[in-house]
C-alpha cells in the first residue's frame, strides 16, 4: 500500500480509528497489529477470562475514549466467544429508537437469562449514568457500579472492573522514568525489520518518490528523537495532566510525520494535533536567555557564526535537511540535543533547554513515594519543607506585612490597622508521609501539623511547586495563579486555624509592637514590649 495512505489509517480521522469486530482491509488490519503493545491492563483482564467466572459474572473493561478498550475485546473474542458474552461498546443501541442506557437495560436482561459471563466495553462517563439511570430492576448492578466509582471497592464478586485509569501511562519512580508503552510504540513504528508494514512502504517511497513524509520518518527513527518526545510527552501530563489514549498517540504520529512542515516543526506547531497543542507550551523558541534570543534575532538578519556555517552543513549531509528558518533550528538543536552531528554546534544551547522545575519535581515526588524513615531521606524532606515550601507558605501568609516573616510570625488578622500574628512553628509530619498512598504521577501528598497538631493533607501538583518556588524568588501571585493559590490559602487557613490559639499573640501598628501573653495558670494577660 502507499505510504501515505498507510500512514493516514493512524489518523484519528481515519475510519480505522475505532476497532470492530467486522474485517477491515488485509494492510491496514496488518499494520494495526503488529503496531499493537500488550499492556498491564491486558494482561490482567486475560487472567480474569480464564479464572472461575459463573454464570452471573460481569467484567467491566472501563476507561475514556479511545483508549483501547475495543482492541483488547477483538482480540479476545474469537477465543473466548463460546463460552463469554462481549458488548464491545455500551453506547452502542439494538434499535434505532433505544438510548444507550436503555440498551443496558435490555443486556442485562438478557445476561440474567444467559448461562455465560458477560464482559463490557464500556466509559466511565456511562458508568456514572446507567448507576444514577438504570432500571431499579438492576438495583444490585447499580450498587455495585456506584460503590466502584465512589471508593473502588468491589462489594461482590459477581462484577469485576478493570479501569484503564488505574493503569498509568508513565513513571517517574527511579530508574523508571518515562513511559515502556509509549516507547515501544514509537519503536514498532519506525523499526526496519519485514514485519513492519510502514517499513516496507517507506522502502518503496523513499525509492520512487522521496518526500517531507519520508523525511520525517527517517528522522524519527532516532532513538534520542524518540525519548526526547517521550519526555515531553511526560512534562505535557505532570503540567496539564494531560490525558493520553492510544488513539491520541498514533493521530500524534501521523501529525508527527505527515504533519504541515518538518518533524521538529510539527512537534510544536499549533492547530493541527491535540497533543502538539499542548506541547506547544514547552516550545524551546519561548524559553528566554540571552544565547537563545541573540540566535533567533542574529540568524534572520544573516548575522552567523561560522562554526553554525559549518555546522548546517553537517545537517545538510547527514539528514537532508536544508532552508529552515531560525526558530526551526532552535526546535532542531532541541530535539537533536543528544545526537553528536558534526562540529555540535547545537549542544551549546543544551543548559538552555534543561527543566530543573520537572527534574525538582520528580525528586520530591520521589522522596515521599519512596520514605521509609532513614535519616538521608528524613534530612531532604525536612529540607524541602523547611527551605522551600513553609518558607513560601510564611511569605504567602505576611504578604501584607512581609516583616513577619524574619520573626518567624504569621499574619493572622488585623483590626483599625493593628496586625495581629504569632509564632507558626510548621513543620512535615513524617510519619503520615510514610504511610500516604500515591496513586498517580501528577501530585503528592503535602503533609504538615503546627507544633504537635497535624493539619488535613493537601494533594499538590507541579503547578503548586512552580507558584511556591516563584513565592521564593519574590513573587507576588495574581489572578493568573488562581487555581494554585486556593491550594495555597487553604493550607495557610489551617494553619492559622491552629496558630490562633496560641497563647501568645504580637500587635504591631508597622511602627512599634506589643506581645499579649496569656498566662493560663494565673488566669491573667500580661502585655509586655519589645522581645
Amino acid at each position: 500500500m502507499q505510504f501515505k495512505r498507510l500512514l493516514d489509517t493512524l489518523a484519528r480521522s481515519s475510519a480505522q480509528a475505532v476497532t470492530t469486530l467486522g474485517a477491515g482491509q488485509k494492510e491496514q488490519d496488518e499494520l494495526k497489529e503488529y503496531l499493537y503493545v500488550e499492556t498491564r491492563i491486558e494482561k490482567d483482564f486475560r487472567d480474569l477470562l480464564n479464572s472461575n467466572l459463573s454464570s452471573e459474572s460481569v467484567i467491566f473493561l472501563c476507561g475514556s475514549s479511545g483508549d483501547g478498550k475495543s482492541e483488547i475485546l477483538k482480540r479476545y473474542y474469537e477465543t473466548y466467544s463460546d463460552r463469554i458474552r462481549f458488548h464491545l461498546d455500551a453506547t452502542h443501541a439494538f434499535k434505532p429508537d433505544q438510548d444507550a442506557i436503555e440498551a443496558l437495560d435490555q443486556l442485562f436482561d438478557e445476561h440474567r437469562e444467559s448461562d455465560k459471563p458477560l464482559v463490557i466495553g464500556i466509559n466511565v462517563g456511562m458508568l456514572f449514568n446507567f448507576a444514577s439511570q438504570g432500571h431499579p430492576r438492576h438495583e444490585n448492578i447499580r450498587s455495585a457500579i456506584e460503590s466502584y466509582l465512589q471508593s473502588g471497592d468491589e462489594i461482590s464478586v459477581s462484577y469485576k472492573f478493570l479501569n484503564f485509569e488505574q493503569y498509568p501511562k508513565f513513571s517517574i519512580e527511579d530508574g523508571k522514568t518515562g513511559s515502556s508503552f509509549i516507547s515501544e510504540l514509537f519503536s514498532r513504528v519506525v523499526a526496519s525489520n519485514e514485519k513492519n508494514p510502514l517499513h516496507l512502504a517507506y522502502l518503496d517511497a523513499v525509492r520512487t518518490k522521496p518526500s517531507t513524509l519520508t523525511l520525517n520518518y527517517e528522522l524519527l527513527k532516532h532513538e534520542q528523537v524518540r525519548d526526547r518526545i517521550v519526555h515531553l510527552l511526560l512534562s505535557a501530563r505532570l503540567k496539564f495532566d494531560q490525558f493520553l489514549s492510544a488513539r491520541a498517540l498514533l493521530d500524534f504520529v501521523h501529525h508527527l510525520i505527515c504533519g504541515p512542515s518538518l518533524l521538529f516543526n510539527n512537534l510544536f506547531v499549533v492547530g493541527h494535533n491535540d497533543l502538539s497543542d499542548v506541547i506547544s507550551h514547552f516550545d524551546p523558541c519561548t524559553i528566554r536567555s540571552r544565547s537563545i534570543d541573540q540566535f533567533l534575532i542574529q540568524h534572520p538578519l544573516g548575522i552567523r557564526e561560522e562554526a553554525f556555517d559549518e555546522f548546517q552543513n553537517s545537517v545538510q549531509e547527514a539528514l537532508g535537511i536544508v532552508d529552515i528558518e531560525s526558530a526551526g533550528w532552535l526546535r532542531f538543536f532541541y530535539l537533536f540535543q543528544d545526537i553528536a552531528i558534526g562540529n555540535n554546534f547545537h549542544q551549546r544551547f543544551k543548559k538552555d533547554f534543561e527543566q530543573p522545575l520537572y527534574d525538582r519535581y520528580i525528586e520530591i515526588w520521589r522522596l515521599h513515594k519512596s520514605y521509609d524513615g532513614s535519616a538521608e531521606e528524613r534530612q531532604k524532606l525536612r529540607s524541602f519543607y523547611k527551605d522551600e515550601l513553609v518558607y513560601a507558605l510564611v511569605r504567602f501568609g505576611n504578604r501584607l506585612d512581609p516583616s513577619l516573616t524574619a520573626k518567624q510570625h504569621l499574619f493572622l488578622c488585623s483590626r483599625n490597622g493593628i496586625f495581629i500574628s504569632a509564632v507558626a512553628d510548621i513543620k512535615p509530619d513524617l510519619k503520615r508521609i510514610e504511610n500516604e498512598e500515591m496513586a498517580n504521577i501528577h501530585e503528592f501528598p503535602v503533609c504538615l501539623k503546627v507544633g504537635d497538631e497535624p493539619l488535613q493533607t493537601f494533594n499538590v501538583n507541579l503547578s503548586f511547586l512552580e507558584l511556591v518556588s516563584k513565592i521564593n524568588d519574590g513573587y507576588r501571585p495574581n489572578k493568573h495563579d488562581k487555581n494554585t493559590i486556593v491550594i495555597l490559602e487553604e493550607i495557610v487557613d489551617d494553619v492559622i486555624k491552629v496558630v490562633i490559639r496560641s497563647n501568645k499573640l504580637m500587635l504591631s501598628d508597622g511602627r512599634q509592637h506589643v506581645y499579649l501573653t496569656n498566662e493560663i495558670e494565673d488566669s491573667e494577660i500580661v502585655v509586655g514590649g519589645v522581645e
